[in-house]
């Protein structure tokens, strides 16, 4: 039986180090900024310019288990955020099993209330902050976005985001499959939601309760059935709420495909890019 870190490694291409910093793919960030005294309570920041700008803001992937924002550092997202003259975060966070999942989305909210709090001082359009994420970041992101205790928290409220993109996302209602694989759905979904509270974690259950406030979502997806039909659950959840959603699908089916939607994001040409970087400047749009 292959480990799970393997499974990981193979199909979603993640694994517990972080990525090496060297080498001439490198990029720095302009600061990392800790939000906690974990390790991994930990966010980069990739500034644009010295003037207040929006900011793109990025939660990885990796089954709720694996990641870190240090791949940054190797994709297109900086370049394409800078191209437009927009800041990008990347955000690390506890993972499962060392926290709970809801612990987890404490964590995300509480590195988004941080650049919220320090936004003078990173030139950021506190106006103008979206939250992206992919695969499990999707639905770490969705989460944050439509339970409003998670920003609250913190004194902000989930409308104080100006959009969410989530990519690809799984379990948006854990309640409904993920995965038609049982190996995937037991080695890669059940860990972070076995004896939780599957409506506490759903987004789709969050924006049921307290939808009217949510902001833009824009739904990227592959044709894949489970992911197809997880990102229709969460459409019809903003639908029902009033909320402001756009949904795309693009071919695939693979897992290959699910990568690509985060490694390839931010590329010229790239279909889930082009649709991004129209959505993003309208809904950006004074």
């Amino acid at each position: 039986m292959p480990s799970l870190r393997t499974i990981a490694n193979v199909l979603l291409g993640y694994g517990r180090r972080a990525e090496d910093r060297s080498g001439p793919r490198f990029r720095r960030p302009s600061v990392t900024l800790a939000y906690g005294e974990h390790p991994l309570q930990a966010l980069d920041v990739y500034n644009a310019a010295d003037s207040p700008r929006p900011l793109l803001v990025f939660v990885h992937g990796g089954a709720w288990q694996f990641g870190d924002k240090t791949r940054r550092l190797k994709d297109a997202k900086v370049p394409f955020a800078h191209d437009h003259g927009w800041h990008f975060a990347a955000l690390n966070f506890r993972m499962v099993p060392e926290v709970a999942l809801r612990t987890m989305a404490e964590d995300v909210a509480a590195g988004l209330a941080l650049l919220f709090k320090q936004s003078d001082e990173l030139s950021l359009d506190r106006r103008k902050v979206v939250l992206i994420g992919h695969s499990s970041g999707a639905h770490l992101a969705a989460l944050v976005a439509s339970d409003p205790n998670l920003l609250g928290a913190h004194g902000l409220a989930t409308g104080d985001l100006a959009g969410v993109i989530a990519i690809d996302g799984a379990a948006y209602d854990p309640s409904k499959p993920s995965t038609g694989s049982d190996l995937l759905r037991k080695r890669l979904i059940d860990p972070a939601f076995t004896r939780a509270d599957l409506a506490a974690l759903s987004p789709v259950a969050q924006l049921e309760a307290n939808g009217a406030d949510a902001p833009p979502f824009l739904i990227l997806h592959t044709t894949s059935g489970f992911s197809g039909a997880q990102a229709q659950l969460l459409e019809q959840a903003l639908k029902n709420a009033g909320g402001q959603v756009t949904r795309h699908a693009f071919p695939g089916t693979s897992p290959l495909a699910h990568m690509r939607l985060s490694r390839w994001f931010g590329r010229a040409g790239f279909g889930p890019t082009e649709v991004a970087r129209s959505w993003i400047k309208e809904i950006l749009r004074d």
